[in-house]
């Protein structure tokens, strides 16, 4: 599609900023298994578990990825190893003390290397809500706008053409690694330097997600912790 476009001559440039990114496909009639990847439900967490908090509060299991069914594992990710994801929403109680996506603490990992004594664990005081098995499909990602670069080389034409070409790379607006995407932001939400993009996930009716007004929920990791495999200190974005 580069080759018979007006950006054609800027090739060279988009093969140098080309990131590795892994689609997230929903089988919506599978049947979630213990230590299967899902949006949504319950996590499966080693025996004995407690389930996390912030500020005494319940964090909300976002989805977990069992790296094990990756296909590909030269994209930096862990070869194996469960990570659960859990988000500070607090739908039920709207008061001063929940957390915006921006802030540290709004999201919490819990990373466990082995898929061995886990059981699937019940959220306190709430619904378990709707379980989505979902799968993943390795792609390549371009930067998502002119922000997240520091010499865009491309007019307003252009541009439109890039977005397609940026669009056709992509099966499903939720993905692993790549670069972050966004609805509303005029800024790069990449923390830093060291930082690199972990999760992109769209907000969802059927799975009660709704992020700064219907957007995007972007997930980051330090580059030096991923290959640590360290999931302790994530930071998050919307919008």
């Amino acid at each position: 599609m580069i080759e018979q476009s007006n950006i054609a001559n800027h090739k060279e440039y988009l093969s140098q900023v080309l990131r590795p990114a892994i689609d997230i496909l929903r089988h919506t009639d599978a049947e979630p298994q213990l230590g299967c990847s899902r949006f949504g439900g319950a996590p499966d967490l080693p025996i004995g578990s407690e389930w996390p908090t912030y500020e005494k509060k319940p964090y909300r299991f976002l989805g977990q990825i069992n790296f094990a069914e990756i296909t590909s594992t030269e994209r930096g990710l862990p070869s194996k190893g469960l990570l659960s994801l859990f988000v500070a929403d607090d739908y039920d109680n709207e008061d001063d003390g929940y957390l915006e996506a921006f802030e540290d603490g709004y999201i919490h990992g819990i990373y466990i290397p082995e898929t061995t004594n886990l059981e699937t664990m019940m959220p306190p005081h709430s619904d378990i809500g709707k379980t989505i098995v979902i799968e993943f499909l390795p792609t390549i990602d371009i930067p998502y706008d002119e922000y997240q670069l520091k010499d865009w080389p491309f007019d307003d034409a252009q541009s439109d053409i890039y977005t397609e070409i940026r669009d056709s790379l992509h099966k499903s607006s939720d993905y692993l690694l790549g670069y972050p995407s966004h609805s509303t932001l005029a800024y790069d939400p990449t923390p830093g330097a060291e930082w690199i993009s972990l999760l992109t996930v769209d907000s969802d009716e059927s799975l009660e997600w709704c992020w700064h007004d219907g957007d995007k929920l972007m997930i980051f990791i330090e580059i030096e912790r991923l290959k640590n495999l360290d999931f302790s200190k994530l930071k998050s974005d919307a919008g």
